[in-house]
């Protein structure tokens, strides 16, 4: 097998001359990933969002985040909007509990939590019975601070 001489000079193992390639390849992938978590990690430590979808993607429907009072979401017309302001919710687990909460009680279009906010966002093809809402989600361990709804 043929080894570069600074190689021959220096009695490297032959493992490490058959793979430096590889390792190098590998480094730099390291370093890459390094640098994209350290970026993440400099935005959350500012308060920027990590990644941010405009809300207007088909998977969420654009209820990324809590849709404006008065704007009027596209194929949504005749709906009713749901907002919920919840005691309780402290991190993304609690957001997936009040969905599912929600999703298990209710016929519902879509359910979207957030607990920087406190709040849950429903869409559905009627209005929820807010006394309903209460107990269901107080039965869950969280509580209703205030209950509003708007037609689309």
């Amino acid at each position: 097998m043929y080894l570069p001489a600074f190689f021959e000079e220096l009695k490297m193992n032959e493992f490490f001359a058959n793979n430096l390639g590889t390792i190098l390849a590998g480094v730099v992938v390291l370093i890459i990933v390094g640098l994209i978590v350290g970026n993440m990690i400099r935005k959350k430590k500012r308060g920027e969002k990590i990644i941010d979808c405009g809300g207007e993607c088909s998977s969420c429907g654009g209820s990324c985040g809590s849709p404006s009072k008065s704007k009027k979401v596209k194929g949504k017309e005749g709906m009713v909007r749901t907002t919920l302001e919840i005691d309780g919710m402290m991190c993304g687990m609690c957001e997936s509990h009040m969905n599912d909460c929600i999703r298990n009680n209710f016929k519902v279009k879509t359910v979207v939590s957030s607990h920087k906010k406190g709040e849950t966002v429903v869409v559905s093809e009627k209005p929820l019975d807010e006394e309903t809402v209460r107990r269901v989600v107080e039965d869950t361990g969280y509580k209703v601070i205030s209950f509003s709804f708007e037609v689309l």
